[in-house]
């Protein structure tokens, strides 16, 4: 069977839908195809349990912290279509093992207040880095938006011109191009509450141990900025259905249980696909891949489409390139999970209601350690863990009375013995480090447990790594994600790449798939 469209977008993830949505509402005609039985990848939420019905888990994506700070949603009139968001007074925090926390508030006043409780003068340095930080971050805003080719040299010069760093914000410059992100942290701060929640986060992004990779560290930004971090009400599927509707109220399709196996390319040019049932997708003007390039141009692609270099150049593309990757546990309770000994501590100093903040544990040494560990396949007794009672903010995903706790742990991308062998050993460990924080989970109904090499077999993610790409210096922009594959364009003519290894950056954004769909629009013949 051949069917034909103006485009096919092969990956019905976040990017995907972000790309089909873009070119329906220019008028084309579109077909998203998508492997899997439901939409949205690593950004979907889904009752993945049979025997919890009633309880939406997140394996990837939780938060949308970065596409808040974009005009994505309004542009693509989201809201629309349902998409509604919870914003987070405190989104994230630390833990220690006796309950003391710091939490990270959305107001900067209250969380240089929260910070000045375990250091005076981490509190008067976090003040200080509020201007060099928004000073970067408005200047990323600007970026983040565009195609990584809209500024050249002159653009940044005139830019620079007009809004003159100051001292502060020069030395800012200067450290997170020459430190990695453990090294700013130790020099920056002094508190363990400080030093353990930045350490969390920047290892979350990428090899934290990379010349450059200071700015890991901006990340945090968003908490403070414009609406700050968003959860979509009812789940991460909440986004995922909007864009959805916006592809089809402009006459787009998705199709489900459509795995692509092959690109089709004559003379040169990306013209369609072949499923993996034998049907022909034609695409008369352009293929837009929201897989990462591993993928694309490895199973996808006959090797003849491109030279020895290009191989070469894909072949290099780094992916969890440290040997260290996400471990999930999501877990269905029957009655209330939280965190007994913080919730008594807090109750004693102001109330805050700790079950609504993302927390992380973990000193900035028992990360530098844990790193040290995964590197040759091994972790430590207690890894420092990421926990969110992600029903505490939304009730609509979980029955009444019932709790969905999402559990994320940094483990070895290639632990020793290999994963048939050693993912119930590493669950057990991850588990028993969290429970030195959580009470409640006695009342599981049930759990899934998600290793590096599960994301990477059900969700095509190269390493297991949510990013598609490591977020290195020389892999944004037009460096993103290899030399002849930046800006969207690849050496195969009318095949663009869309997905998380594509500018601006992996995470919840959907600009990648937005971008490339513009891109193509442009390139039309």
């Amino acid at each position: 069977m051949i069917e034909t469209f103006d485009y096919v977008v092969i990956g019905g993830g976040h990017n995907g839908l972000a790309a089909g949505a873009t070119l329906a509402e220019s008028g084309r005609s579109v077909c998203v195809l998508e492997k899997l039985d439901l939409p949205g990848g690593l950004s979907a939420s889904h009752a993945y349990l049979p025997e919890a019905p009633d309880h939406l888990l997140s394996l990837g994506a939780m938060d949308d912290m970065f596409m808040a700070q974009t005009p994505f949603a309004d542009q693509m009139r989201l809201a629309d279509h349902g998409y509604a968001t919870i914003p987070l007074d405190h989104p994230y925090g630390w833990i220690d093992e006796e309950g003391e926390t710091l939490l990270l508030w959305r107001d900067v006043r209250k969380a240089i207040d929260e910070i000045r409780y375990f250091s005076r003068a981490d509190a008067r340095t976090y003040a200080d880095l509020q201007g060099p930080i928004n000073w970067v971050m408005d200047l990323v805003d600007q970026l983040f938006v565009q195609h990584p080719s809209a500024w050249g040299k002159r653009d940044f010069a005139r830019y620079l011109m007009r809004h003159r760093p100051d001292k502060a914000t020069r030395r800012l410059l200067g450290q997170l191009a020459t430190l990695n992100a453990f090294e700013w942290i130790d020099e920056t701060f002094e508190s363990d509450a400080m030093r353990g929640l930045w350490a969390y986060w920047s290892s979350m992004i990428g090899p934290t141990d990379a010349i450059g990779s200071g700015a890991y560290v901006l990340g945090f930004a968003g908490v403070h900025r414009g609406p700050g971090v968003l959860r979509p009400r009812g789940g991460m599927s909440g986004l995922v259905r909007a864009m959805q509707g916006v592809l089809e109220q402009h006459g787009g399709e998705l199709r489900l249980d459509a795995p692509v196996a092959e690109i089709l390319v004559e003379d040169g040019r990306a013209v369609g696909v072949r499923l993996a049932d034998g049907t022909i997708v034609q695409a008369r003007k352009g293929v837009l891949s929201n897989l990462a390039p591993q993928v694309t141009f490895g199973p996808l692609l006959a090797p003849e489409h491109l030279t020895r270099t290009e191989h070469n150049r894909v072949a290099m593309v780094p992916s969890n390139s440290i040997n260290v990757a996400a471990f999930k546990i999501d877990l269905a309770a029957g009655g209330r999970v939280g965190f007994p000994a913080a919730e008594l501590r807090r109750a004693r100093r102001d109330d805050a209601d700790v079950r609504k903040a993302t927390l992380m544990s973990g000193t900035l040494e028992d990360n530098i350690a844990q790193m040290r560990a995964m590197r040759v396949g091994l972790t430590i007794d207690t890894p420092p863990v990421y926990m969110a009672v992600l029903s505490a903010v939304d009730p609509t995903i979980a029955p009444e009375g019932g709790d969905v706790l999402y559990l994320n742990a940094n483990v070895p991308l290639r632990p020793d013995g290999g994963w048939e062998t050693a993912k119930a050993s590493i669950a057990d460990t991850v588990w028993k480090s969290a429970q030195r924080f959580l009470g409640g989970t006695d009342t599981e109904i049930g759990r899934v447990v998600t290793s590096p090499a599960d994301f990477e077999s059900r969700f095509a993610a190269p390493a297991g790594a949510f990013f598609h790409v490591d977020m290195l210096v020389n892999r944004l922009g037009p460096g993103r994600p290899a030399r002849g594959f930046g800006g969207y364009d690849t050496p195969v003519a009318g095949l663009h790449l869309a997905g998380a290894a594509s500018h601006p950056s992996g995470g919840v954004t959907g600009w990648p798939g937005r971008l490339a769909a513009q891109h193509a629009l442009r390139q039309e013949c």
